[in-house]
């Protein structure tokens, strides 16, 4: 009888072993359970540190862009409005210093353009469009062969020059 009971209570067993959900579970001691807790912690503590510190970076990155951006925007307007006061100083005849005053003239534009690539390098936005100084380059080249020349006045050379320089300036301050 005791063989009976036995295997009745093994039938038992493995129906209710059908019907549970039997899950592997690893048993820890509390030791082990404190000590994945406080590994737990500190890697989250590690990552909390490391997202603050990720968001520092990009904020003061995103910050030296606006600061580089705005003094190179600011040397550039300096530049040209040099350049504008050297081109209102040029007369409409030809004299004796105008090819040294036209020369500083291309010194400041190709400042300006060196300077617009340097943002574009740094930032990633040109200040000034690519045409513009191939309009003042032209601008200038029609302006030497006048001087070259000296027999025709140079007033309408001079006048398109500065509308061109004034248009960057322009274009600067928005």
């Amino acid at each position: 009888m005791n063989l009976h009971f036995f295997r009745k209570e093994q039938e038992k067993e493995k129906k209710q072993m059908m019907y549970r959900k039997t899950s592997p579970r690893i048993q820890l001691s509390n030791t082990d359970l404190r000590l994945h807790r406080r590994v737990l912690l500190a890697a989250c503590a590690v990552l909390l540190v490391a997202v603050v510190v990720l968001g520092i970076i990009a904020v003061r990155g995103a910050s030296y862009q606006d600061r580089v951006k705005t003094q190179l925007s600011q040397r550039m307007y300096s530049a040209s409005a040099a350049a504008v006061d050297e081109v209102n100083k040029l007369g409409s005849i030809v004299t004796s210093n105008a090819s040294a005053r036209l020369a500083r003239v291309r010194q400041y534009i190709y400042y300006m353009e060196q300077l617009s690539a340097m943002s574009a390098s740094l930032v990633g936005d040109q200040l000034a469009p690519a045409d513009a100084f191939t309009a003042l380059y032209g601008d200038l080249e029609s302006f030497e062969n006048l001087l070259q020349q000296s027999t025709s006045p140079t007033l309408d050379a001079r006048s398109l020059l500065l509308t061109h320089l004034q248009a960057l300036q322009t274009y600067l301050n928005q």
